[in-house]
């Protein structure tokens, strides 16, 4: 997983518009068990693509896990507002947590 993450990193330093390889590496990390590390490379890709769906899908699962449900609800719903359908567990998981 290092070695991932580590090419990942250079892909963002050498092309940083590069939305998918934040995404991705947000992954790699969320695998690695960087959970804000995940985060701040969700965090670059939204920046880059405000409208981008997995990256607020990722943030929603990033969040859920750094123990921040409110954060995770309000990505999984924009992930979902635009048209990106979010794991059921993970919507029935933030679902103590609906206003």
């Amino acid at each position: 997983m290092e070695g991932a993450i580590k090419a990942l990193e250079k892909a963002t330093v050498f092309n940083f518009r590069f939305v998918q390889a934040f995404a991705t590496l947000a992954n790699a990390y969320l695998m690695n068990g960087q959970v804000k590390e995940s985060i701040e490379a969700n965090l670059k890709a939204l920046k880059i693509s405000p409208d981008f769906a997995v990256a607020h899908n990722n943030l929603a699962i990033a969040y859920l896990e750094d123990g921040q449900p409110a954060l995770a609800l309000e990505h999984a719903n924009k992930a979902r507002k635009l048209g990106y359908e979010v794991a059921p567990e993970i919507m029935k998981e933030l679902e103590p947590h609906r206003a």
